[in-house]
């Protein structure tokens, strides 16, 4: 189904080609790239460099989760400039830059409450990526001699260098450590996987019980 805000665009921009209407058409922004540098300083802290690349956009809106007991600090912006206040919507932060160039970049730090240690919200742009590029890189550092197990998303390491290449930006990362002489944490990716391997065995004897009965 076609959202009728689309529907109408379309109708404009073929009456303006027709000459029928003063209409300009707008192309809509896009993502183009996406990449994130992050730095696990402590299991409640973190500190982001997100650098965008976004076409065709004079302002863009974006949202970053923040929970209670969550506090943003030293929040810079390079390449563009902030419109207006950051405001709360919901359990949201909204910030509006206006980009002064195709990249640009916001860099801050997060300190999370104890229940959400090693959570690591990124602020969101509201624009939509290609949809066919896998132009979005994660880069996660930990600190020296520590062990990643479970996380969010999938990363390849190298020593305490994390990287993960995905087709769109995720809202956070979740990537649980431990130093040595810790206890390993736990890992969720394998434990879902566990889960869904004895969902579908218990699947399978139950129709296999059936068709014996």
């Amino acid at each position: 189904m076609v959202c009728p805000s689309v529907a109408l665009a379309r109708t404009a921009c073929a009456l303006a080609a027709l000459g029928l209407a003063p209409v300009v058409c707008a192309a809509a922004p896009v993502l183009r790239s996406a990449e994130a540098r992050i730095t696990m300083r402590a299991p409640g802290l973190c500190d982001v460099s997100l650098t965008l690349e976004v076409d065709d956009a004079t302002r863009v809106e974006h949202r970053l989760e923040v929970l209670e007991g969550s506090r943003i600090d030293r929040l810079e912006v390079r390449g563009g400039t902030v419109v207006g206040d950051l405001r709360a919507v919901g359990p949201t932060r909204v910030l509006v830059v206006a980009p002064s160039e195709t990249t640009y970049s916001l860099r801050y730090a997060v300190q999370q409450p104890e229940h959400e240690a090693y959570r690591c919200p990124l602020w969101l742009p509201a624009v939509a990526a290609d949809g066919r590029s896998r132009n979005v890189r994660i880069l996660v550092s930990l600190p020296d001699t520590a062990t990643a197990a479970g996380t969010l998303p999938r990363f390849e390491w190298r020593g305490a260098q994390g990287t993960a290449t995905l087709g769109h930006l995720p809202s956070f990362v979740r990537v649980p450590y431990a130093m040595p002489g810790e206890p390993a944490p736990v890992d969720v990716a394998r434990v879902m996987d566990i889960v869904a391997v004895a969902a579908m065995l218990g699947a399978s004897a139950a129709w296999v019980w059936r068709r014996k009965t």
